[in-house]
């Protein structure tokens, strides 16, 4: 195929229009009847929950190659959805608990994104020691620092009893 091939397919006036809005925001949609402003809010959200879908994918496996039968389809998108419900609570607690200063314009602010989330309660772990005494591990990690905080958790250094674990457990109110 020689150039003046490729001259044919290709729509220079499209090109010409096209890199007259190079560097600006462009969103293509259907709804007409909305403000501006409404539609960029409405997209910023589901880019917000696409990219939390992107991280629980890859860590939780849950692409096509792994999810085939319509059981699997099923149990994948409850999972996601409970995964974005928790993320969300957690998203919404640190906001609400003053312990992170809202931006009121920035719809992307909400306090840690989905996969810093994730890492943090990731690290968060209690080791059993000789003696059946029990260590949380990582809690002056920052992010998961601010994610017991938002909840009002509050995890001494010490070595603890089981009966105390469970004690932390029942006393933790995760909707107040």
């Amino acid at each position: 195929m020689n150039s003046s091939d490729i001259k044919a397919f290709i729509d220079f006036d499209k090109v010409a229009e096209y890199r007259k809005s190079m560097g600006y925001y462009q969103i293509v949609t259907s709804e007409l009847t909305m403000e501006p402003l409404e539609v960029i809010e409405k997209y910023h959200g589901l880019t917000q929950i696409e990219d939390q879908f992107r991280v629980m994918k890859g860590d939780l496996e849950t692409r096509p190659f792994y999810v085939r039968t319509p059981e699997h389809v099923d149990a994948h998108m409850l999972i996601c959805m409970i995964a974005l419900i928790l993320i969300r609570i957690i998203q919404k607690r640190i906001i609400g608990s003053g312990l992170i200063q809202a931006v009121p314009d920035a719809y992307w602010n909400s306090g840690l994104n989905s996969e810093r989330i994730q890492t943090a309660l990731n690290k968060w772990r209690v080791d059993l020691l000789p003696g059946d005494l029990y260590r949380f591990m990582d809690v002056d990690d920052p992010d998961l620092k601010l994610i017991l905080d938002a909840f009002g958790i509050k995890i001494p250094a010490k070595l603890y009893r089981k009966s105390e674990l469970k004690s932390i457990k029942t006393e933790t109110k995760i909707f107040m």
